[in-house]
């Protein structure tokens, strides 16, 4: 009886996007076409697939292909309730160190109630924040300024960039190296005009705004994980125009509001949702003009949307 061949030994790697069939992986800087091992499947004893895109996976080769054999435990996952089966989790992207949020300062109209949904779903996850205002050269009046201004007193780090001119992009480039970054955003604003600003060689398709309705058309249509030349990967993802929050209870999301976490202790209640409640300090505060109107009326909206949905887990 002969000995069997030795295996080869398992190799390392990071998911850089989902093709279907196959998940192709970064292995020392080489793109490899991996496919899931049926074991890797069991496991999991998931009906969908047991790999995300940013997963650190271990692969071996099976005859003159690639298989995915585990996974590494994930951290700074960024996830969603399905769109279609929303009592079910979409994962996003796994192991991320930052999420970008991008809103254009016009074409489409500057929408912070959008942006404060974003920081919710980021804030929630634990993961650093940056914002990114695109488009800058539609509006040399920086009519965004009252809001930007707020973002920067409450911490956040605010870029105002022009991927058409170049204003601002290489400090974004500065704050993605070696970060795991998420590019988040509704369809055109800019993301991928703003990747490909970053990188001239990621050559992402761009699409136009529609004159009519102002809203961009989705030139990505799935989640990618980018390698960037000097240092990290650059997570570009679809526009997104419904984006819910996942494992969030409505009595937590006033904790993700900076501004409202400082003064909840405050409350005359601990499970204040500042809304009517006698003696609240967040109220207090909108009143007094400590707190902007108009991130409680961001506030109130998620509060608004997470009832009118009334769905486990959002």
């Amino acid at each position: 009886m002969t000995d069997s061949a030795p295996r080869a030994p398992l190799l390392k790697g990071v998911v850089l996007r989902d093709e279907g069939s196959q998940l192709v992986v970064d292995v020392g800087g080489e793109e490899r076409a991996c496919s899931i091992r049926k074991t890797l499947r069991r496991k999991t004893g998931k009906r969908r697939k047991p790999v995300a895109v940013g997963d650190r996976v271990h692969i071996e080769q099976s005859g003159e292909g690639f298989a995915i054999v585990a996974v590494e435990p994930r951290q700074g996952v960024l996830s969603r309730p399905d769109p279609s089966q929303p009592r079910r989790e979409q994962l996003l992207v796994a192991n991320l160190d930052t999420v970008l949020v991008v809103a254009a300062a016009k074409r489409p109209d500057f929408v912070p109630n959008l942006i404060d949904r974003f920081l919710v779903a980021a804030e929630s996850r634990g993961l650093d924040i940056g914002i990114v205002i695109n488009k800058t050269d539609l509006d040399p009046d920086r009519s965004y300024a009252v809001f930007t201004d707020t973002y920067r007193e409450l911490g956040y780090d605010v870029f105002e960039v022009s991927a058409t001119d170049g204003t601002g992009v290489e400090d974004v480039r500065t704050y993605l190296t070696d970060r795991t970054t998420s590019l988040l955003g509704h369809s055109g604003v800019g993301k991928s005009s703003l990747a490909n600003a970053l990188d001239e060689s990621l050559k992402i398709r761009v699409g136009d705004v529609q004159q009519q309705s102002g809203k961009g058309t989705h030139t990505t249509t799935t989640v990618s994980l980018l390698r960037l030349p000097w240092g990290g990967y650059l997570v570009d993802t679809p526009g997104i125009r419904e984006f819910g929050l996942w494992n969030v209870e409505i009595a937590d999301i006033g904790l993700w509001f900076r501004e409202f976490a400082q003064r909840a202790d405050d409350c005359r209640f601990n499970d204040c949702l500042h809304e009517n409640e006698p003696q609240c300090a967040v109220t207090a505060a909108v009143a007094a003009g400590a707190i902007q109107q108009w991130r409680y009326d961001s506030y109130a909206a998620l509060l608004a949307g997470f009832r009118r949905d009334a769905k486990p887990n959002y």
